[in-house]
């Protein structure tokens, strides 16, 4: 590199150095809408000094350049809890921070491509667009949208049961959108149709939250006690230690018993025995001794919680099934029923890349090292979206029905309308999980905001039961329930949430509050809203940004003659 080149570079940097500054500021904007700071209403702000740049005359390196820095200093620090699992999750950490920058990196720059078209149109379908991507392409990630930036706004989020939480960034982006050519062309003839849109966007979200979160949410149902435990994953891993992480959920459903629940839930993985199950498509013949005499073995174990509890019980645990292909290991919700013992089972879809399988492993090996476990652990993604149905109340002659979301599995809008689409809709969603990865970490409170999106999305409560917390209910408008009582109970540092039959009124627990609860040992006791409401959401499912995918194709096959965007004066 000679001295002239670095003198160029560096002349560069001191005229168009601003537009640095102005994507860092956007990535500081964005960091602080979501957890831990959560001032969400940061997020409607939050690109406009991005799009600013996007929108100005300066090089076209030093805008792609700029848009690299504001997705890399929002990404890495907010996804900095992933490296806490494990030492080798520093790699997964960077290398997701990576992944998705360029989803975020490529969106900013199709803003160029369409730049015959106001920001407030084209801004919004491009993101949604590129945020459906991100979320669904090689099982997706989807964290971080702007909507979950207003999860703590209800009469903003409630058109998600319209057209899902990318109705929510939709909106988002349009204001965004159009803060960002309200500065830079105040003279635009159009500018006041632009706000004209946006109010008028705004209005209809507001009125419809409005009557969505007036209506009732439904008749008591079921009384769940869901578990919590505060198990460190080091403890977990260790194959020897799986009984001692078991015996504080042993005790938990003893002492929940007081409280005649309908059904007792465990976390994610905390029970430590293995279910094994032989498939129907096996020949008798071919069926191995050992897998008989198990598989008769474990049919006690109903008579066992009966005895123990007298009441349904979820079991989050590993699973076994012998095929004529070989032997498939599961993570499964096993519902033992306190219905004449039955069992039914969920085996999990989304699987967690490096938690739950290594990508590639066949072509490369060595990825297996990237592992957060001592032992051979890999899953297969479940078959189907069973619903599970239990019998509930003092005769046990009705019953309720209920779909499973293992892990992050609440944060995938895919599985829960899967529910749906399997033609028999569940009355309400259980979140199991193990966030003992993380640590008491913002991770916590994060996902329990995005699973606020699918109980509205829904229209159905979800009830979560969490390792190390955050164990709630969220009703079917989103509301995070708080709990009329806490008790402590005759086991240190453990404590009993109770929560009666929520009505439209019911309070909130406040954001500032979550902490609170996680990295504590307890359980909830709660009455289920049983909601009937319908939700279009269900039934079209994500025709929003597909709908921003083809306008967004169609735009570019039949360009506008129009003259681009005048570039604000820098």
């Amino acid at each position: 590199m000679t001295a002239s080149t670095l003198q160029n570079a560096f002349m560069i940097l001191k005229a168009e150095g601003w537009a640095l500054g102005f994507g860092f500021l956007s990535s500081i904007l964005l960091y602080l809408s979501f957890f831990p700071a959560n001032l969400g209403f940061f997020g409607w702000i939050a690109l406009v000094p991005m799009l600013y740049v996007m929108r100005s005359n300066v090089q076209l390196r030093i805008k792609l350049f700029s848009a690299s820095v504001c997705g890399l200093c929002f990404f890495i620090p907010a996804l900095q809890w992933m490296r806490l699992a494990d030492p080798m999750m520093y790699f997964t950490w960077i290398g997701l921070a990576l992944y998705c920058n360029l989803f975020f990196v490529s969106a900013l720059f199709l803003t160029l491509k369409f730049n015959k078209l106001s920001l407030v149109f084209s801004f919004p379908l491009i993101w949604i667009a590129f945020e459906h991507f991100r979320s669904t392409f090689l099982g997706g990630f989807s964290w971080y949208l702007l909507a979950h930036s207003q999860h703590d706004y209800p009469y903003i989020i409630q058109i998600s049961d319209l057209f899902g939480a990318y109705g929510v960034s939709f909106l988002v982006a349009s204001v965004n959108g159009f803060l960002t050519e309200s500065l830079h062309c105040l003279k635009n003839k159009t500018l006041k149709a632009q706000a004209v849109y946006v109010l008028l966007l705004m209005l209809f979200t507001l009125t419809y939250g409005a009557l969505r979160t007036s209506q009732g949410i439904g008749e008591a149902g079921p009384v769940c006690a869901s578990l919590q435990g505060n198990v460190e994953q080091n403890i977990r891993n260790e194959q020897l230690s799986a009984q001692a992480a078991t015996n504080p959920y042993l005790l938990l459903s003893d002492s929940s018993i007081a409280s005649n629940p309908d059904l007792i839930i465990w976390p994610e993985t905390s029970y430590s025995r293995e279910w094994y199950s032989i498939s129907p498509e096996m020949k008798p013949e071919k069926i191995p001794p050992d897998w008989n005499r198990i598989t008769q073995i474990q049919k006690t174990l109903g008579e066992e919680v009966k005895k123990r509890w007298n009441t349904s019980v979820l079991l989050g645990l590993n699973s076994q099934e012998l095929t004529p292909s070989g032997v498939k290991r599961y993570n499964s919700a096993l519902l033992v029923s306190n219905d004449e013992n039955k069992t039914s089972r969920y085996d999990k879809i989304h699987r967690v890349p490096f938690g739950e399988f290594i990508p590639f492993k066949e072509v490369f090996p060595w990825l297996k090292n990237f592992a957060p476990y001592d032992f051979e652990y890999s899953i297969v993604s479940g078959a189907g979206y069973p619903v599970l149905e239990f019998p509930i109340g003092p005769d046990k002659q009705k019953s309720a029905k209920f779909g499973t979301l293992i892990c992050y599995e609440d944060t995938d809008p895919s599985i829960p309308l899967g529910f749906f689409n399997s033609g028999n809709k569940p009355n309400f969603f259980i979140n199991t999980s193990n966030d003992g990865w993380f640590k008491g970490s913002e991770e916590h409170e994060q996902h329990l905001a995005i699973s606020r999106f699918r109980a509205i999305e829904t229209r159905r409560a979800i009830i979560r039961s969490v390792n190390m917390g955050i164990s709630a209910l969220i009703d079917s408008n989103g509301k995070v329930l708080k709990p009329e009582s806490t008790e402590s109970t005759n086991q240190a540092n453990t404590f009993i949430w109770k929560i009666n039959y929520p009505g439209p009124k019911s309070k909130a627990l406040a954001v500032s509050d979550w902490h609170k609860f996680k990295a504590n040992q307890g359980m909830l006791i709660a009455a289920i809203p049983i909601d009937s409401r319908f939700s279009l959401y269900t039934k079209t499912g994500d025709l929003l940004p597909y709908a921003c995918w083809l306008l967004l194709l169609s735009i570019a096959i039949f360009p506008s003659k129009k003259p681009p965007v005048p570039a604000p004066d820098n």
